[in-house]
């Protein structure tokens, strides 16, 4: 990743949350879906889950929502600015999260410890444009994964959105 997509992020942070029709339901409805879906997967192996790093967590959107349903939550970022504001946020919502700022495509030096559940939502990965940054990226995240964990990734079509919900510019 250049330089150009941290700078974009540490720019989004202050109205990140504003993608949504509302922040703070996305955080809950997230947290919600997210839990059921990790639970009923590691169930089959009859996995007790508690631990997860959100490793591109951004403002903390995912990561306060799972934080809320009792996981023990690291978030992790590129982005400072998006880590100092996520801080905020989990204060605000009232949960433990422990931060840190790191590149997903260099967590096995930057991060210790492996989790249960690793965790990239919605449009991190993208900004990959090269195989051996995509490699090198799920490489390190799955190296953060317990045995018998989990790695996540989900990626948030935005073109197929805007079709499905025009600007409000657009409608008139």
């Amino acid at each position: 990743m250049d330089e150009s997509v941290l700078d974009f992020y540490n720019d989004l942070t202050e109205d990140y949350h504003l993608i949504f029709v509302d922040w703070h339901h996305a955080i809950s409805w997230q947290g919600e879906v997210l839990s059921k879906f990790i639970h009923s997967k590691l169930e089959c192996l009859s996995k007790e889950v508690t631990s997860l790093l959100d490793c591109s967590c951004g403002i903390g959107t995912q990561a306060i929502g799972l934080a809320n349903h009792g996981f023990k939550v690291t978030g992790t970022d590129l982005s400072p600015v998006s880590i100092a504001r996520a801080r905020i946020e989990a204060d605000s919502f009232g949960v433990e999260i422990n931060f840190g700022i790191a590149d997903f495509r260099s967590l096995e030096k930057d991060v210790s410890g492996v989790y249960d559940v690793v965790l990239s939502a919605d449009n991190a990965v993208p900004h990959l444009l090269t195989d051996k940054d995509l490699y090198l990226a799920v490489s390190n995240m799955y190296s953060k994964v317990k045995d018998n964990g989990m790695l996540l990734i989900s990626i948030r079509d935005y073109n197929e959105l805007v079709k499905e919900k025009p600007r409000v510019t657009e409608l008139y």
